[in-house]
Order: C-alpha cells, then sequence, then structure tokens
C-alpha cells in the first residue's frame, strides 16, 4: 500500500484531532464535576441518573406528604388532648356540685361553667388547620355562613355535620397513610356532648342523683377520648418511621447519583496529564514530519 505525504497529514490531522477533542472532555468533566455533558457521552449512565432522578423527586414528593400528615395528626392530637382537660375540669366541677353542701343556687352557679366548657369543647371540634377542619372527615371545607362541623343549638344539643371518611396521604411506594380521625369517631360517639348536657341540666334542676350520674358519664368519656388520642400517637409514630425511611432512601439514592455523575478528579486529572504528553508528542513527531519537503532530497 502506498503512503504519500497528503495521506500521513490527514492521519496526523486526524490524531490530533481526537486528542484535543479528548483534552476537551477530561478538561469539561474537571471543571462541571460531570462525567458527560451531553446525553452521547454516556447514554447508559444518563438513563441510570434519570431514573436515580425520578426516584428522588418521588421521595421528596413523599417527605412532603409525610411532613404535611405529621402536622395534621399533631395539630388533631393537641385538639384531643384539650378536649380531656376540659372533660377533666367538668369532672371536678360534678364533684363539687355533687357535695351534699351545695344548693340550687350554688349548682346554678357550676352550671355556667359547665356550659362555658360545653362551648369549648364545640370550639375545640370545630377547629381548622389553615383553612381545612380538622375533626370534619374528608369534608374539611365547603360549609355554609353559619354551619360547621360541630353546630350547637339554644338547647345546648350538639350535632355534626361532617363525615367519616378517611384523609390519606402517599408517603411511599404504593403505600397510603390514614392521618386524620373524623368528629363523629373522635369525639361526637365519645358521649362528650351528652355528659356534658347533663351534668348541665342536671345541676340546674339541683339533682344530686343525676349529677352523679353525669359524672360516670364524664369517666366513661374521658377514657375513650383518651384512647382516640393514643391512636393519633401510634399515628404520629408511623409517620416519624416513614420520614427516617425515606431519609435512608435519599442518602442511598444520592449516593449512588454521585457514583454514576461525578467526576473522579483524581482520574480525570491523570487522564488529562497522558493525553496533554500524548497530545505534545504528537504535536512533535508532526511538526517533524511536516518539516520534510522535496528540497530536504535535492
Amino acid at each position: 500500500m502506498r503512503v504519500t505525504m497528503n495521506t500521513m497529514y490527514s492521519q496526523i490531522n486526524l490524531d490530533l484531532s481526537r486528542l484535543t477533542e479528548r483534552l476537551a472532555g477530561y478538561t469539561d468533566s474537571i471543571s462541571s464535576g460531570k462525567h458527560y455533558q451531553v446525553p452521547s457521552d454516556a447514554p447508559v449512565k444518563l438513563t441510570h441518573a434519570l431514573g436515580l432522578r425520578d426516584s428522588l423527586a418521588e421521595t421528596e414528593q413523599y417527605k412532603r406528604n409525610i411532613s404535611y400528615g405529621k402536622g395534621w395528626v399533631l395539630a388533631t392530637e393537641n385538639v384531643l388532648t384539650h378536649v380531656t382537660d376540659r372533660l377533666t375540669r367538668a369532672k371536678e366541677l360534678a364533684v363539687e356540685g355533687a357535695n351534699d353542701s351545695q344548693n340550687a343556687s350554688t349548682r346554678k352557679a357550676i352550671a355556667q361553667e359547665v356550659k362555658s366548657i360545653l362551648e369549648e369543647v364545640v370550639s375545640l371540634g370545630n377547629t381548622r388547620l389553615g383553612d381545612r377542619y380538622l375533626l370534619a372527615g374528608s369534608k374539611t371545607t365547603g360549609y355554609g355562613y353559619n354551619d360547621r362541623p360541630f353546630v350547637m343549638d339554644n338547647d345546648q344539643n350538639v350535632y355534626y355535620h361532617g363525615n367519616q371518611e378517611d384523609i390519606t396521604l402517599d408517603v411511599s411506594g404504593g403505600k397510603k397513610q390514614k392521618i386524620n380521625i373524623d368528629g363523629r369517631t373522635g369525639l361526637f360517639d365519645s358521649g362528650s356532648f351528652h355528659a356534658l348536657k347533663d351534668l348541665y341540666d342536671s345541676l340546674m334542676a339541683n339533682s344530686q342523683p343525676d349529677i352523679e350520674s353525669a359524672m360516670g358519664k364524664l369517666d366513661d368519656s374521658i377514657v375513650y377520648v383518651s384512647n382516640k388520642t393514643a391512636e393519633l400517637g401510634a399515628m404520629a409514630n408511623s409517620l416519624d418511621t416513614k420520614d427516617e425511611m425515606a431519609d435512608s432512601m435519599q442518602v442511598v439514592n444520592k449516593q449512588v447519583l454521585s457514583d454514576v455523575e461525578d467526576t473522579d478528579m483524581i482520574e480525570a486529572i491523570n487522564s488529562l496529564n497522558a493525553t496533554q504528553t500524548a497530545y505534545q508528542a504528537a504535536l512533535g513527531a508532526a511538526s517533524k514530519v511536516m518539516q520534510v519537503t522535496l528540497a530536504d532530497y535535492l
């Protein structure tokens, strides 16, 4: 095969061009800190990296959901804790009202505080987080001007206008977490409103036996609400566990993504130095070849 000077020049240009591209690639990799600049640089790694980024985005959304769910659960737990506190105070008033030293007048005075407690518990049942009612099931909004999840009429009768549907959030792949207790299950069915109304009516009627009966109902209500508060505590613990799992998955995915994308600086610098040496050697060889002319043979 005949090799002409033109062929040699073309090959030298091609080799120098390839070395220049490699130098540019190593330089870009070092300056950007990434293995690739465009998809064609490393299509397999890019595909892997895109999958990892999708996984990280999902985990971030799960963490946002978990954070919102924890806020909802803790706010609801706080409401029921205050309800228990108000019921405990009502029990103290019942004990005071059942005392033989009380009369009709003093019991009516005690009844006024019991009425205030009943109003407070209704108000607690209508607590909102932002613009959404906590104890309304999934019917957290959409009430009329004079409507609420819990409504009390002029005779101290309380009615529940929410529903009993769960509120759930995606907290991990294919898994949902319940974050609420509806108002009927969490509060109305506790008998708290009936117990407080019975205590109020009994005090107003100056009926010691009925006061003692209402006292027993209050005990049952306190136990019921305390149990529901404990359920919320279990929900909060479950969300904490999911949050820790999401954190762990996030750390793992970020590390793997770094391994896929990030430049190994020591390796890249060594490769750059080796390529620079090869480039300088190629330039030297090329300069010697290009100095050869027909005049050298005359």
